[in-house]
Parts: structure tokens; C-alpha cells; sequence
């Protein structure tokens, strides 16, 4: 399968990307049907294919290469073609005749000599024919426009390439979040497991107290107290499944797989990729993710380039800036169709101009001068939201670098408190065999244990999201 990468040199891109992505899914749903799980790679290329936002993208990206096209034909000519023929009810011009009486005596003759004349009519034209054909070719070609077209066609080239970026982006932005979502599901999935474990612990835990309230060994407060902790718990495991459930809801949207459980995806979380993250020197992160080679920043960088662009061109239409073209055009008239109807060449009249023009606004009420102080406006505009974007992207990565070495400290917190739990259990399991401890003490110290393992599962997701919103900031 081809990258995106491989499309990088011709800039034919992104869009070609999303094509070959979409019929390599078509090929692998045909072949694996839906009875396959669905991995990281597969769920990928599901969301490339069917991803309304991604195929939106694509489609503004091919429309900005057809822009692109649109500002390089205005280098070449434009030719009009225009034809037309008329038939005529009632010719105006009809036919011409004169009296041979009137013909002789315009003619000097001998002395003496008096030719007599029939009294009939001469006719001299028949008159204009039923039919009239029309044809005209118009070609008209800039000469010198102040540099708009130059200046649009690299406009139009730098709004390609933005469209292009942003698509990429989008396409990064959306695998990270599809992956952070899938790292949530495996977390929030061993939760589930704990809390079911944990939930025995304390129905059990309930029974004994029952039991033991029933024989006097405790109070009815105990009993309310383990009834309280088994509803916390029922609580927890239902909002656990609201999260799994909306995870799943997301992940459908992203990817257009409906009716999607977590049974059906076969994925597991990389911890080590984690630590390979905060391994990482943060300064030559930080420098990456401000290069103006990062995605979001080229994007930022061509806007900025766009606006500068627009100035130019804004001021190209200022007044009293003429644009030069020369036109061309070719016409034939006549009463015979070319080609087709005889004499035709004895009956045609064609015309021929060449002509110069030049074309200026002298006043607009100044709307054409505003015009141009509003692009620059807009350019400076650009240039602020460059700068902020470098900011956000910093205080984000310190942000998220913070949230990580927080989590990863916690996390060494919890595994202590683990540590202390199981051997508080391993005491209490002595104590009850021996027949000194309580039942109840020896759930409760499981029921701490499963607390803190959550504990520690709820960093770990933490630290995973953090480092992968470093790891897409950084590429």
C-alpha cells in the first residue's frame, strides 16, 4: 500500500492516499468479512474510507487543484466561437429595377439618332436572398494585468498546498484520537475485570456482615457500611460501562463501523511506548513541534503567504492601474452556407480586426484603496494567529509533559500502596487462619486492593493520552 509520503513529491496527494486506503478496505472486508475482529490497522482504514470530515477534505482538496488549473489557463488566450443564421420573411432590401426608358436617356447619342424603346423594365439586383448566415471567432489575450495573474496562480497554488496539509493533519489528528480511544477501552476494560472482582469482594463482605449481625457479632451500622460500599461499587461499574459505551459511540463516528462492541476490536496498549515518550529530549521535541516543517505550522505559515498574496493582488485593481489585452477577431456573413451551398465564395463577406484595449476604474469611491488596507488587515491578522498557534502548541507540550511525569510518579505511588495492600492481606489471611482476624478485615483489605490497582489503571490512562498528544505535537 502506498503513503502519503509517496504522493509528496508530485503533490498529487492526500486525495490519491484516501483512494488506494479505501479500495485496500474494500479488498480486506471482502476477503475477511465482518466475522474478523477489527485491529488498530484495519479500524485506520475503515475511518480513511468512510470518514465523512476526511472525505469532505478531499474533496475541497481536489476542487483547489482544479483552482490551481482555473489560475494558470489565465495565462493563455480566450476564443469565443458565436454562430448564427436568420431566414428572413421579409428581406429588407428587395429588388432593384429600372425603365429602359430611363436607361436610354441617360446615354448620349448621335445627332439625328433617336433609338425607340420597348417601354419594359431592366432589373438590376433581384434582391437580398431569404437567408443570412453569421460567424464570428473572438480571441483576447492579457498583455500586462500588474503581475494578478502571476500572483493568483501562486495564491491558488498555496491554497492547494494548505488543503492538502490540512487534510494530512486531519488524518494524523484523527488516527491519534482513534488510538487514544482504543487505549482508553483497553484501560477502562481491565477496570471492568477489577471491579468485578472487587464487586464479589463485597457482596461477600455484605453476607458475612448479615450473617454476623444476625448472631450479634456486629452492629447494624457495619451492615450499612458494606451495603454502602457494594452500591458505590454498582455505581462505579455503571459509569465505567457509560464511558466504554461512549469510547465505542466515538469510535463508530470515526470509523462509520456501526453496532461496534469491544469484543469485536482485537487491540493491546504498548505500555513501553510510554516510556520511550518521557525518554525522549524534550527540547529537541519542543523544536520539532515549532519547526515550520510540523504540519500545523506550514499550514500557518501558507496562510500567512495566502494573505501577503492577496495584498498583491488587491493592489493590482487599485485605480488608475490599467490592464492591457489585445483582441482578435475573425467574421463571415453571407446568404450561402460555406462549403455546402454553390457560390458560396462569390456571395461571402468576411472581416478582419486586431485592437489593443485598455481597461482602468479612474473612481470607485475609493472602495478599490479600503480594499487593500482590508487585505493587509487580514495579513497581519494571519501573522498574530501564527504567533498564538506557537503558543499553544508550547504551553500544550509542557502542559501534557507535566500531566505524563505526574501520572508516572503516582503511578510508582500506587504501585507502593499495591505492595502495602497485598501484604496487609497476606497478614489478615494469617490472622484468620489462626482464628484471630476477622472475615470482614480480610475483605476490606481486598477491597483496598482493588481500589488502589484501579487507581493506578486510571494513571496509566492518563499518562498514555498525554504521551500521545506529545508524540502527535512532536511528528
Amino acid at each position: 500500500m502506498l503513503t502519503a509520503q509517496d504522493y509528496a513529491d508530485d503533490g498529487a496527494a492526500p486525495a490519491a492516499y484516501i483512494e488506494e486506503t479505501k479500495d485496500a478496505y474494500a479488498d480486506e472486508t471482502l476477503d475477511g468479512g465482518n466475522s474478523a475482529r477489527h485491529t488498530l490497522g484495519s479500524l485506520r482504514d475503515a475511518m480513511l474510507s468512510s470518514n465523512p470530515e476526511l472525505l469532505k477534505l478531499g474533496e475541497e482538496y481536489r476542487r483547489s487543484v482544479l483552482d490551481v488549473k482555473d489560475a494558470y489557463a489565465g495565462f493563455g488566450p480566450t476564443v469565443d466561437l458565436q454562430l448564427s443564421g436568420t431566414y428572413l420573411m421579409n428581406p429588407p432590401i428587395g429588388s432593384i429595377t429600372v425603365s429602359s426608358d430611363d436607361l436610354l436617356g441617360l446615354l448620349s447619342w448621335p445627332a439625328g439618332f433617336s433609338p425607340s424603346s420597348p417601354g419594359r423594365y431592366i432589373t438590376l439586383y433581384d434582391g437580398m436572398e431569404s437567408t443570412w448566415y453569421n460567424a464570428q471567432i473572438v480571441i483576447q489575450q492579457p498583455i500586462f494585468t500588474w503581475g494578478k495573474i502571476y500572483n493568483a496562480v501562486r495564491l491558488y497554488r498555496k491554497i492547494s498546498d494548505a488543503k492538502g496539509l490540512q487534510l494530512s493533519s486531519t488524518r494524523r489528528r484523527q488516527e491519534t484520537e482513534l488510538e487514544t480511544r482504543l487505549t482508553a477501552l483497553f484501560y477502562l476494560d481491565r477496570i471492568q475485570g477489577i471491579l468485578r472482582e472487587e464487586q464479589d469482594y463485597a457482596d461477600r463482605l455484605v453476607s458475612f456482615t448479615e450473617t454476623a449481625e444476625r448472631t450479634g457479632m456486629l452492629l447494624h451500622q457495619d451492615v450499612l457500611d458494606a451495603r454502602m460500599q457494594a452500591k458505590r461499587l454498582e455505581i462505579a461499574r455503571r459509569d465505567v460501562e457509560e464511558q466504554v459505551s461512549a469510547q465505542l459511540i466515538e469510535i463508530e463516528k470515526l470509523t462509520g463501523i456501526e453496532n461496534l462492541t469491544y469484543d469485536d476490536i482485537d487491540f493491546m496498549v504498548d505500555e513501553s511506548a510510554a516510556e520511550e515518550v518521557l525518554a525522549l529530549d524534550r527540547a529537541d521535541v519542543m523544536e520539532r513541534a515549532l519547526s515550520s516543517e510540523q504540519e500545523t505550522m506550514h499550514i500557518l505559515s501558507l496562510m500567512q503567504d495566502i494573505s501577503d498574496l492577496a495584498v498583491r493582488i488587491s493592489k493590482g485593481y487599485v485605480n488608475w492601474k490599467p490592464d492591457v489585452a489585445m483582441q482578435m477577431s475573425f467574421g463571415y456573413g453571407g446568404p450561402r452556407f460555406p462549403l455546402f451551398e454553390p457560390n458560396w465564395l462569390r456571395k461571402d463577406d468576411y472581416t478582419l480586426n486586431l485592437s489593443v484595449g485598455i481597461r482602468t476604474t479612474i473612481w470607485d469611491g475609493g472602495k478599490k484603496v479600503r480594499d487593500v488596507s482590508r487585505k493587509i488587515s487580514e495579513a497581519r491578522t494571519a501573522s498574530i494567529e501564527k504567533d498564538d498557534a506557537r503558543s499553544t502548541i508550547r504551553h500544550t507540550l509542557e502542559q501534557q509533559w507535566n500531566t505524563a511525569d505526574v501520572c508516572s510518579m503516582r503511578m510508582e505511588y500506587q504501585d507502593l500502596k499495591i505492595e502495602t495492600a497485598e501484604l496487609k492481606i497476606r497478614q489478615q489471611e494469617v490472622l484468620h487462619e489462626s482464628g484471630y482476624g476477622s472475615e470482614s478485615d480480610l475483605l476490606s483489605a481486598k477491597i483496598d486492593l482493588c481500589n488502589e490497582r484501579i487507581e493506578k489503571e486510571k494513571q496509566a490512562l492518563e499518562r498514555a493520552s498525554a504521551c500521545m498528544m506529545i508524540r502527535f505535537l512532536a511528528e
